[in-house]
């Protein structure tokens, strides 16, 4: 998990008091990103921001739900930040999968530390209307065989409690390819839209704008062409401390393969 790290992962502890303290970085990446996209708005640009499942061990709250809701209130700063200054807030959770795919204890026990991690990003999202906001979970930005992934099915009823009117999730890797079969039996909340993967950060294969076509109208057979939006199944390279295990030009190839493979569906939804 950790091969394309450029510096070893260090562990971060709280010790005292959570606070947001990034306010000045926060508004400069803002401004520029303003800047590079113009008159943009809301439909085209989303910003990413860490969920608060993924800030920190507790070394200091007497329990994980008060720590929790701790990083809630702070990161809420952010997110309403983001959602002021005119742009879409993606929360990236791929810990909540986490808890599924790794946690220990029995299926109750992962789902009530999941539940907890919902609870907080809710708590965080007050105020900000769901129209706004994207949840995008994976099982993690590196190449490898993915054998301990959780099924989709594991989560969704968790998943589709938090307060977001777009959610976004792998299914595109061989591993996920089959996931448009939950949505025969599961329906996502009223107004949701569904941003499946349908290219793949964990392969240097170039997808074929048809197969692209074919994974995005399997989609939206089962919950509606106006609900779907093709997505890529994670980033490319999610952290600056992460070298990318994708060559840039072949990411590049990707891209341009999902606006022809989405042209190409639309044309047959349409």
């Amino acid at each position: 998990m950790t091969g394309g790290m450029a510096v070893p992962a260090v562990g971060l502890g709280c010790t005292g008091p959570v606070s947001y303290a990034g306010q000045d970085r926060l508004r400069r990446d803002l401004d520029t990103l303003r800047a590079a996209v113009g008159d943009a708005g809301p439909d085209q640009v989303f910003v990413c921001a860490v969920a608060p499942g993924g800030v920190g061990g507790n070394e200091y709250y007497p329990s994980e739900a008060e720590y929790l809701d701790a990083v809630a209130d702070a990161l809420h700063t952010e997110y309403a930040a983001i959602v002021d200054a005119g742009f879409t807030l993606q929360i990236d959770d791929p810990f909540l999968t986490d808890a599924f795919s790794y946690g220990t204890g029995t299926a109750q026990e992962k789902q009530a530390i999941a539940r907890r991690f919902v609870a907080a990003t809710n708590r965080s999202l007050r105020g900000i209307p769901a129209d706004r906001v994207r949840l995008h979970t994976c099982y993690g930005i590196n190449q490898g065989p993915r054998v301990h992934d959780a099924p989709l099915a594991d989560l969704t009823d968790i998943l589709f409690t938090i307060n977001a009117g777009a959610f976004s999730f792998e299914a595109a890797n061989p591993r996920h390819e089959h996931v448009y079969h939950l949505f025969e039996s599961v329906t996502p909340p009223p107004g949701a839209v569904l941003l499946p993967g349908v290219i793949s950060h964990s392969t240097s294969v170039v997808e074929h704008p048809d197969t692209i076509a074919d994974r995005i109208v399997r989609f939206a057979e089962r919950v509606g062409r106006e609900n779907v939006v093709a997505s890529a199944d994670c980033g490319f390279s999610s952290q600056a401390s992460y070298t990318p295990e994708i060559h840039p030009r072949i990411v590049w190839a990707k891209f341009e393969a999902l606006a022809e493979g989405a042209r190409r569906a639309t044309a047959r939804l349409w």
